[in-house]
């Protein structure tokens, strides 16, 4: 029987990275360069060997996916990836992310680097990803990314 009615299976939307809902997605791993926090757009560095948060002249390669290690076993509240350590990067699938204004579901997503939040108006565009829901400002929003 397929899962129709997401919320009765997993939590509402508690932080950004955190995963939409059980539909498959696409992950990869890299290493962190300069503190990545959870539902971060994210860039390679200049050798292509680590990430960090998206700059003015990034290009996105995925979303920072939340973990939630730091919430349950070491009682954290730090929500972010620290420099040296390995990073989960959603390049395909729903994600939570925060909005940065007025958001319409359906309009193509972009990033704001100078706050690290996602607009319609933003001037990097994350390519192959769509709002999945209305929101405003500082709420959270589902995003669908599909990179390569």
């Amino acid at each position: 029987m397929p899962i129709t009615n997401y919320p009765d299976y997993m939590e509402p939307a508690g932080k950004a990275g955190q995963l939409a809902n059980y539909q498959d997605y696409v992950a990869d791993t890299y290493a962190v360069e300069a503190i990545v926090p959870f539902g971060a757009a994210v860039q390679l560095n200049a050798t292509g060997t680590a990430i960090t948060p998206i700059k003015t002249d990034g290009a996105v390669i995925g979303i920072a996916l939340a973990q939630n290690i730091h919430d349950w076993v070491e009682k954290k509240d730090d929500q972010n990836y620290p420099v040296g350590e390995p990073a989960a990067i959603v390049k395909r699938g729903r994600i939570f992310v925060v909005a940065g204004g007025d958001v319409i579901n359906g309009q193509a997503v972009k990033v704001d680097p100078t706050t690290q939040k996602f607009t319609t108006d933003g001037t990097i565009a994350v390519n192959g990803a769509v709002f999945k829901a209305n929101a405003s400002a500082n709420q959270l929003v589902e995003i669908e990314i599909n990179l390569p």
